[in-house]
């Protein structure tokens, strides 16, 4: 839940007030679509609900809270926690989400050794939730380094350290942005898949409408920091309201 939520960065010396007022729910199991342009805060609002802000950015006014838990009151272990169990998020570039210096399968299983579990189960787990999220060759794949793979099987790896955690919420930054349309088209279909097995929440942030359709229950849709407008999707893509999302569609 975000309530009446304000995002500010520091500027030399001046505050710059780039979310306004910004509120919506998300019940369990629900898909959630926030969209719009580049540059109206989308990805602010998603660092602010995991407090990943960058260093001169802080939530200014409102609440944000994630299964019960007010996210703006934690200190820093039960953060730590929240973000280890809790709430995952899957980026744009799944490059850079990933140590180019460790190998594949150690990141992934380093998600069940934060858990818990020992080096060698967490290994095996690791393995199979790469074969969970249709990577062909999940061994082969254990034993190469970021760079080694196609940006498709970059994203389905950070989906399966994501979802290792089955948290109850997951959070998409454009996860398909940067991959080729037929790529795009696997690795949504991967996700409504995932969703309802692990029956997690989602927020998930897009440009992209059509994507936003096909994902979405229900929609918001912000624009210069601002929600102007939200409901159910198919609602708003048939009958909108407001003339920014008039004009997202055309």
């Amino acid at each position: 839940t975000v309530e009446h939520v304000d995002v500010a960065y520091r500027v030399r010396r001046r505050e710059q007030l780039v979310l306004r007022d910004v509120s919506f729910h998300i019940a369990r199991g629900e898909s959630y679509g926030l969209v719009g342009e580049s540059g109206c805060g989308k990805s602010t609002m998603a660092l602010a609900i995991v407090r990943y802000l960058a260093r001169n950015g802080y939530v200014r006014g409102g609440a944000i809270s994630i299964d019960g838990r007010d996210v703006l009151a934690l200190g820093t272990n039960d953060l730590r926690q929240l973000r280890a169990s809790t709430v995952s998020m899957v980026y744009q570039e799944p490059g850079r989400a990933l140590n180019p210096s460790i190998t594949v399968g150690r990141q992934v299983a380093e998600v069940y050794e934060i858990a818990g579990a020992s080096r060698k189960e967490a290994l095996e787990r690791a393995e199979q939730i790469l074969a969970k999220v249709q990577i062909s060759d999940p061994s082969g794949v254990m034993r190469r380094y970021p760079h080694q793979l196609s940006g498709g099987m970059l994203q389905r790896a950070v989906i399966a350290m994501a979802l290792a955690s089955e948290p109850p919420l997951l959070i998409l930054d454009e996860p398909t942005t940067a991959l080729d349309a037929t790529v795009e088209a696997e690795v949504l279909e991967l996700i409504r898949g995932l969703r309802s097995e692990f029956d997690t929440s989602l927020l998930f942030i897009s440009h992209n409408l059509a994507v936003i359709a096909k994902m979405c229950d229900r929609v918001g849709v912000l624009y210069a920091g601002e929600l102007v407008e939200e409901g159910p999707a198919l609602d708003i893509f048939e009958d909108p309201r407001h003339p920014y999302t008039v004009g997202l569609l055309r």
